[in-house]
């Protein structure tokens, strides 16, 4: 009985002290915890045209170009760092999250990937995953 307890609690014991193995929740890439870049770029380019450009969105499908992308990509990459750029696209980005939702960084990180992807966009990244492959 005695011997049952001590096994017991030096198990308990050693899982308790044994490191957590610990993924980031919606990173782009292969892996435990990540999305891949196939449902990222599906993701992103779903939130483009339902919440920045659509009817009624600020901003039209139509004016979505590569320029305006760099821009919107510039905006996305400010407000995921919590900075301002100064850019009017600062509040279109905005419209991606509101009071009620709660995974702003997976938004802004998913529709990065796609207008990089989609526009070839070679931007410097602050704090946002971003592996742009030349496919030529």
């Amino acid at each position: 009985m005695i011997r049952s307890i001590f096994l017991l609690t030096a198990t308990l014991i050693l899982f308790g002290f044994a490191p957590s193995i610990v993924s980031p929740s919606g990173s782009i890439g292969t892996g435990p915890g990540q999305i891949s870049p196939r449902k990222a770029y599906a993701q992103g380019k779903s939130l483009t045209f339902k919440v920045l450009a659509c009817k009624g969105c600020p901003l039209q499908k139509s004016e979505l170009d590569r320029d305006r992308a760099m821009s919107l990509a510039a905006s996305l990459e400010a407000v995921y760092a919590e900075e301002e750029t100064g850019s009017s696209d600062d509040e279109v980005v905005m419209s991606l999250c509101g009071p009620e939702v709660e995974d702003c960084g997976i938004r802004y990180e998913v529709v990065h990937y796609f207008l990089t992807r989609r526009y070839r966009l070679q931007t410097p990244v602050r704090g946002i995953e971003n592996e742009v492959i030349d496919e030529n």
